[in-house]
C-alpha cells in the first residue's frame, strides 16, 4: 500500500486521527484484524456474537479523509451525550482520550423479559471508573424516572473488589424525560491508585422501582443481564512540589499532585492542613469537608483556566504520618501535559507547578 502523508494532505485534521488512519491502513495492509473495537449484540439463550468492524474503521478513516474537518473528526470519536455532559470534554479531547482507552464506546447489548440494557460507554483512569448503560423497556407504558434501581452484582473474577466507594443510579428527571428509556450509571473509586488492567463482570437481576406494576415487593422486572469488561486505566503524572504555597491565608505545604484526564491527587502536610481546617471551623475527624481544598480551576501553558467549579471529592485520608490526601474528580477533563498550576477554593488559591 502506498505510504500517504496524511498530516500533510489534510492539515485540519486533528494529530491523533492521523495516527488512527495510519495505524489503520498499515494494520489492513498487513491483514490484522483490528481487536479493539468490536460490537456485540445477544438475545437471552444466544451466544455472544463479535462482529468486526474493520470495515467500519475504514468508512470512519475516509470519512474524515473526505470531509477533511476536525468537526469530522470529533464526530467519529464523539463521547455518549451523557458521559460529555458529565466530563465536559471537548471533541479532540475525547478523540485522544479514546484513542488511549481512557473512554470507550463498549456496545454491548442484552434483552431479557423485555427489558434490553446496552452497555455504552466507560471512562477510566488509575483511580476511579465509570460505566454507562441504557436501559429500555419494551412496555412503552412502563415508566422509569429515577426513583426505578437496578439491583445487580460485580465480580472481579477471581479478585478482590478494588474499589472502596461505588456509587450508581438513573439519571435525574432535570437530565432526561420520565420514559420508558433511561441512563444508568455507575461509578466505583479505588481503595489505591492501580494502572492493572481491570477485569469486572456486572450482572444486572432487575428492574426495581415503585408503581402500578411492581411486583414481588418493588421488582418490576427481572432477568439476566450480564456484561464483561476489561479496561486498561491510565497512569497519572506526578508532579513533586515539596513547597508552601498560600491557602485561604494559611502557609501549607503542598508535597505532591498526581493528574490524570479525569481526578487529582493532592498531598499536603497533615499538621497544615490541620491549622488550615481549624481557621476555616471545619472539623476533619467528624467528615466535615474542607472547601479551601477543591480543585476550582485548572491553568495551561497558554493562560488558559478550566472551570472545576463542580468539581467533586472522592476522598480524603492520611496515608502516612505527617501527611494528607485529597482525591478529586474533575468536573471538566483536562490535559495533564498542559497544566501549570491549580486553583483552589473559593478564592482561586493558585498552587503553580514552577
Amino acid at each position: 500500500m502506498k505510504n500517504r502523508q496524511w498530516n500533510r494532505e489534510f492539515p485540519d485534521v486533528p494529530e491523533y486521527v492521523h495516527h488512527t488512519v495510519s495505524d489503520t491502513l498499515a494494520g489492513l495492509g498487513n491483514g490484522q484484524e483490528n481487536a479493539g473495537m468490536h460490537i456485540k449484540v445477544v438475545q437471552k439463550g444466544e451466544k455472544m456474537k463479535r462482529i468486526k468492524t474493520r470495515t467500519m474503521i475504514i468508512l470512519a478513516a475516509a470519512l474524515i479523509i473526505i470531509l477533511g474537518t476536525t468537526v469530522a473528526a470529533a464526530e467519529l470519536f464523539r463521547w455518549n451525550e451523557r458521559a460529555t455532559e458529565i466530563f465536559e470534554a471537548e471533541p479532540e479531547l475525547q478523540g485522544r482520550l479514546a484513542a488511549q482507552e481512557i473512554a470507550r464506546e463498549e456496545s454491548q447489548s442484552v434483552t431479557d423479559n423485555g427489558l434490553t440494557i446496552t452497555a455504552i460507554q466507560t471512562i477510566q483512569d488509575s483511580n476511579c471508573f465509570y460505566a454507562l448503560f441504557e436501559v429500555l423497556a419494551k412496555d412503552n407504558s412502563l415508566v422509569i424516572d429515577e426513583e426505578c434501581g437496578m439491583d445487580y452484582l460485580l465480580d472481579f473474577q477471581g479478585s478482590d473488589d478494588p474499589f472502596s466507594y461505588k456509587g450508581w443510579g438513573f439519571v435525574n428527571s432535570t437530565r432526561q424525560e420520565p420514559s420508558n428509556s433511561r441512563y444508568f450509571e455507575i461509578y466505583g473509586t479505588k481503595k489505591e491508585e492501580s494502572t492493572d488492567d481491570l477485569h469486572v463482570s456486572i450482572n444486572f437481576t432487575a428492574l426495581t422501582g415503585p408503581g402500578a406494576k411492581a411486583m414481588k415487593g418493588n421488582v418490576l422486572i427481572e432477568g439476566d443481564w450480564n456484561f464483561d469488561f476489561t479496561v486498561h486505566p491510565a497512569a497519572s503524572t506526578h508532579i513533586d512540589l515539596n513547597r508552601e504555597y498560600q491557602i485561604a491565608g494559611c502557609q501549607v505545604r503542598v508535597e505532591s499532585v498526581d493528574l490524570s484526564p479525569l481526578t487529582c491527587k493532592i498531598t499536603c502536610n497533615s499538621e497544615d492542613i490541620r491549622v488550615l481546617a481549624e481557621k476555616e471551623g471545619v472539623n476533619l475527624d467528624q467528615l466535615d469537608v474542607l472547601t479551601a481544598t477543591y480543585i476550582t480551576g485548572v491553568k495551561y501553558q497558554d493562560g488558559t483556566v478550566i472551570g472545576q467549579d463542580d468539581s467533586s471529592m472522592l476522598w480524603e485520608s492520611y496515608p502516612a504520618e505527617g501527611s494528607y490526601e485529597k482525591l478529586i474528580r474533575f468536573s471538566h477533563v483536562i490535559e495533564p501535559e498542559k497544566v501549570i498550576a491549580l486553583l483552589l477554593g473559593n478564592d482561586k488559591d493558585e498552587i503553580a507547578f514552577q
